[in-house]
């Protein structure tokens, strides 16, 4: 009898395994992949994709954090890759399985939160700053200070992502986004406290879609949805402020945990081909790090709203781990959205 059910359980094992062959769950943001993409993908492999989406590197941890997440592919920015690697919940990528690499622009590869590319690929990268209704405002805002205007009280949307918001509040002290002095960052809490009382939302899936409506007038978020949406409408315009803010790169990574490491190896690497990459960065409305994908690109999406240059850029830095402080961060931030 015994033998018999080692043979069942066994049996059952090599069924389970055999099916995930064809398939790669991945965890992703949301509005970054477009249907016709991962349908190529099925298409061509015969590998089905599981997506689900966050909006939040927070998000992402927390459910790495858990242990039991079976996700093949994720995507982390800059500073959680550094997280991520820390606490060993991220695997080494065989480089030889992605042979498309060689279209990264190097000035991407060995950053310093991950200095050998060992645990993550770059795959976009893009700007945090805020979109204005111009039929609205009676100016033409570059500065950080126009979502603390009282004047705007009750149309100013932030993202709902703590390391974000800080940033804005650090800018405008004059101050690195990854500053860790506890004084400066008391001063930075206390502005994000005196502000919450003008933000009608704090939001990170639906910022676009809110100022696209006229729920809002002044919208903080990522610069591929407000670039899209100031395309298609006029009285949208996104704004890198003259303070600086957040650069950021997002990254191709496999989780400890993933169960289809070949398949995600093929994702991965499928994500890189240069039309797929064009295709991705026209319906998400980042900047692509693959320079051979520009040549797929529609000229009128290689914009300087989405590909800005060094000299706009000076005073825009990337997010970095910062470690023990990030605790201090939680708790501020736990203040502030539940005054």
């Amino acid at each position: 009898m015994r033998k018999k059910l080692l043979i069942l359980f066994l049996a059952s094992l090599l069924i389970s395994c055999a099916g995930n062959k064809n398939k790669v769950n991945v965890y992703i943001w949301s509005d970054y992949l477009s249907p016709d993409v991962i349908e190529k993908f099925e298409r061509e492999t015969g590998i089905s994709v599981n997506l689900d989406t966050y909006d939040s590197n927070e998000a992402l941890l927390e459910k790495l954090q858990t242990g039991v997440s079976k996700y093949d592919v994720v995507v982390p920015s800059d500073y959680m890759v550094q997280i991520l690697t820390k606490q060993n919940l991220l695997q080494k990528i065989d480089k030889q399985k992605i042979p498309n690499l060689r279209y990264i622009n190097k000035k991407f590869l060995n950053q310093e939160f991950d200095p050998e590319n060992n645990f993550s690929v770059p795959f976009f990268w893009g700007t945090t700053g805020f979109a204005y209704r111009k039929d609205k405002l009676g100016e033409v805002p570059n500065s950080w200070q126009t979502l603390f205007d009282e004047k705007y009280a009750g149309k100013i949307l932030m993202l709902d992502d703590m390391r974000e918001c800080f940033a804005v509040a650090l800018k405008l002290l004059g101050h690195s986004i990854n500053e860790t002095d506890t004084t400066v960052l008391l001063k930075a809490k206390d502005l994000l406290m005196k502000q919450k009382k003008l933000v009608k939302q704090y939001n990170s899936s639906g910022f676009d879609q809110a100022i696209l409506s006229g729920d809002v007038w002044i919208a903080h978020g990522w610069s591929g949805q407000l670039v899209k949406i100031s395309e298609t409408d006029t009285n949208i315009v996104y704004v890198l402020p003259k303070e600086g803010g957040t650069l950021w790169i997002d990254n191709l990574a496999i989780p400890k945990s993933a169960e289809n490491v070949e398949n995600a190896h093929k994702f991965i690497n499928f994500l890189l081909k240069p039309e797929i990459s064009a295709r991705v960065s026209e319906f998400s409305g980042y900047a692509t790090v693959n320079d051979s994908a520009k040549k797929f690109i529609n000229p009128q999406y290689l914009t300087p709203q989405r590909y800005p240059d060094d000299e706009t850029l000076k005073n825009f830095e990337l997010m970095k781990d910062l470690g023990k402080v990030t605790r201090l961060l939680d708790r501020f931030w736990t203040e502030i959205k539940s005054q």
